[in-house]
């Protein structure tokens, strides 16, 4: 997919978000502010998030043998370039990617929350500074947002060129479908 369409998706779940949620250039000058303590926390960050995802069944049949050491560098740079920055359209399209791989691994949005919440605990147990933890708060807000949107975008895009059916009508089925089993 291209770069300009992973902007458009950030962009679009970004402007869906109250704008109170939303990380703001401000969020990222707070972690700027704490960031040598915020990068000491990478290895147990890291090994935290991995162990998890490995010691739960539905999470654990994602993996592909051996691939944990590229995953966790991986997050690894996820956490400096958010950290470090910059925290910019290009940023936001990467987590807009994430959101693309996360429908090829078959990760659901359910597994990803529950990962992006270990996140702030981390860090909250370590620097537990009210600044600190509201930015971070709305960084994965915005992150869980923007991959969530992703996910949902991809998978109508998907089935409007494998079909032909228009998104529109994609939407319209499914608010029907929900509307009748609302009535069950």
């Amino acid at each position: 997919m291209k770069r300009e369409k992973l902007k458009e998706i950030a962009r679009q779940a970004m402007e869906d978000m109250a704008q109170e949620a939303r990380f703001r250039p401000e969020d990222h000058q707070v972690l700027l502010k704490h960031k040598d303590r915020l990068l000491a926390l990478t290895d147990e960050l890291v090994k935290a998030f991995y162990d998890t995802l490995f010691a739960t069944p539905n999470t654990r049949k994602v993996f592909h043998e051996g691939e944990r050491p590229e995953r966790e560098k991986t997050l690894r740079d996820w956490w400096r370039r958010t950290i470090e920055g910059p925290v910019d359209e290009d940023y936001w399209a990467w987590q807009a990617y994430v959101g693309l791989l996360h429908v090829k691994r078959v990760v659901t949005n359910p597994m990803m929350l529950g990962q992006a919440f270990l996140i702030e605990n981390v860090v909250r147990r370590h620097v537990n500074e009210p600044e600190v933890v509201e930015a971070l708060g709305r960084l994965i807000a915005t992150v869980a947002a923007i991959i969530a949107h992703g996910y949902e975008k991809i998978q109508l895009l998907s089935v409007e060129e494998t079909t032909g059916i228009g998104q529109d009508l994609i939407r319209t089925n499914v608010r029907i479908g929900v509307e009748k089993l609302l009535e069950e």
